[in-house]
């Protein structure tokens, strides 16, 4: 019951959903990616755009959307993790997205504007869960 109570309580309902939603999302993604093997294509746009060990960087990148939602989901080192995912979704809106425009689907194809709302809903989750002391 104490977990459940970690993970989901009355009081931060709204916030609680939001976290696990976004939590549920990146998830799906870092596990897809790690399901169907493109990690390492993944890896090679790295290695190109200048990063360093670029299929190392990418398995990292899977294993925090993996891995680091379960964390934030249960509310464990929410802000670095937090930091963490925001960091992949900005370097995404700078090394693929914005070339794409804003729009995903629409007026236009590939843009950043889902994004967008993931950073600020990371962004949200960091701030409402800034005082919890879970480690």
């Amino acid at each position: 019951m104490k977990l459940l109570r970690r993970i989901f309580s009355r009081e931060s309902a709204g916030t609680d959903v939001l976290r696990l939603v976004v939590c549920a999302i990146l998830f799906t993604h870092g596990a897809h990616r790690l399901y169907e093997g493109s990690a390492p294509g993944l890896g090679s746009i790295l290695k190109d755009s200048g990063f360093p060990a670029g299929v190392v960087l990418a398995y990292l990148v899977c294993l925090a959307e993996t891995g680091g939602t379960v964390l934030l989901a249960m509310r464990l080192l929410v802000l670095p993790v937090a930091l963490i995912l925001l960091l992949i979704l900005f370097t995404g809106i700078l090394l693929f997205h914005r070339h794409h425009g804003f729009f995903v689907v629409g007026p236009g194809e590939g843009g950043w504007e889902y994004s967008a709302l993931l950073i600020t809903c990371l962004l949200v989750t960091a701030w409402e869960n800034r005082a919890t002391k879970f480690f």
